[in-house]
């Protein structure tokens, strides 16, 4: 049986998971789902900087506790995250999982991962801001309107900082670690993920398109669920 270290994007918390982890969970699998720093509700650090390295060691911390190499799942934002983590638990990952995420290349920061045509980021943002989220709804592929109450009650400001870093990606193995890219058909075309998608067409590496909006974990987390289970 295989441990899932799922990893959430903006605005959420380990709570983004609820709808999918017991399919996971019913097959036999550990699922394990951290709230990175700054994301949890009423958390006491708004206003404060938060640094990439702090939501790299969130995850590094779930992945130590477990015995085995675990499957690396980052949706969204989480991408930035969960690459940083292969520089240094590349050992420890059997598989990563990238769900509709911005993954960066050496050198670049979060806000630098927006598609091509999308407005630069300006020179003076401070890392102690946070973003507020925006409730989720029909647009956005929400249908159930009791999913509707459950996510816009949980939805937090994300922290900016960990944004702002250029990220050091210089560690050959964690280009070893088996990769699968899973996009969802209904993204808007200015989110970041989509400039992922770009630079894979470019290369000719091969990725996944599941029919459904970005949010497809929340809002049909079973198909989700049966993809990261062909990764066991």
């Amino acid at each position: 049986m295989a441990t899932f270290v799922l990893v959430h994007g903006a605005f959420r918390g380990g709570w983004a998971w609820d709808q999918l982890a017991p399919f996971l969970t019913s097959a036999g699998h550990t699922v394990i789902a951290p709230t990175l720093t700054g994301c949890e509700p009423h958390s006491d650090r708004v206003g404060t900087a938060i640094g990439l390295g702090e939501w790299v060691a969130d995850v590094v911390s779930a992945i130590d506790a477990q015995d085995e190499p675990v499957i690396l799942v980052a949706h969204s934002q989480a991408g930035l995250v969960c690459r940083c983590v292969l520089e240094v638990r590349a050992n420890n990952i059997a598989r990563v999982v990238y769900l509709d995420a911005a993954v960066p290349r050496n050198g670049e920061r979060g806000v630098d991962l927006n598609p091509p045509g999308s407005p630069a980021p300006p020179d003076n943002l401070d890392p102690a801001m946070s973003i507020p989220a925006r409730p989720v709804g029909t647009e956005q592929g929400f249908l159930d309107t009791s999913l509707v109450d459950y996510v816009n009650a949980r939805l937090v400001p994300t922290p900016l900082g960990p944004s702002l870093e250029p990220v050091a990606l210089e560690n050959p193995a964690a280009n070893d670690v088996p990769t699968r890219y899973i996009f969802f058909s209904d993204t808007p075309a200015t989110f970041p993920c989509q400039l992922t998608r770009m630079r894979l067409d470019e290369s000719g590496q091969p990725y996944e398109v599941m029919v459904g909006p970005h949010d497809s974990p929340l809002t049909n987390a079973t198909k989700v669920a049966e993809l990261l289970l062909q990764s066991v």
